[in-house]
This record gives structure tokens, sequence and C-alpha cells, in this order.
């Protein structure tokens, strides 16, 4: 049984060769978490919106709603299921 869900939202910019998240901010829900990627991929290289998931047990289940430009690899196999 889920305790909660928060959304959130990390900006990538290219770092000797490689992308790497520089930003972090948290949104009230998936939809404002897409919105947010989506502009703030207009500013940088890439983003993505995820839902955080935590459960009674402590244990964590991280889902990718939506990457916009330039993501690292292992953020598009989540899209892609794998």
């Amino acid at each position: 049984m889920a305790e909660g869900i928060t959304f959130s939202v990390e900006g990538f910019e290219h770092v000797d060769g490689r992308l790497v998240a520089i930003t972090r901010q948290r949104a009230r829900g998936q939809s404002e978490a897409l919105l947010q990627a989506e502009a703030l991929a207009r500013r940088l290289p890439g983003a993505a919106a995820f839902a955080l998931r935590v459960n009674r047990d402590g244990s964590e289940v991280r889902t990718i709603l939506g990457a916009f430009g330039d993501v690292p690899d292992d953020i598009i196999d989540g899209l892609a299921g794998g």
C-alpha cells in the first residue's frame, strides 16, 4: 500500500561529454511535472518528469512520466519499458 506520491522534474546539461542532472524541482502533480519538464527543456538540453511512490515498508518506486530533449539513455530505456 502506498504512503504517498511526489512529483519532480530534473533538468540535464552536458558535462564532460555526458548528461548530468543539474537541477531538480518538485511539482504539485503529474500534469504540472510534465509541463515544467517541457518548459525546462527549452532552456536546457533536456529534462524529465518523475513520480516517486514511497510504500509503507519504505521501498520506493520511481516512474518516468516523460522526457523532453536530450536525456540520459537510462531514462529513455525506462520510457520504453526497460
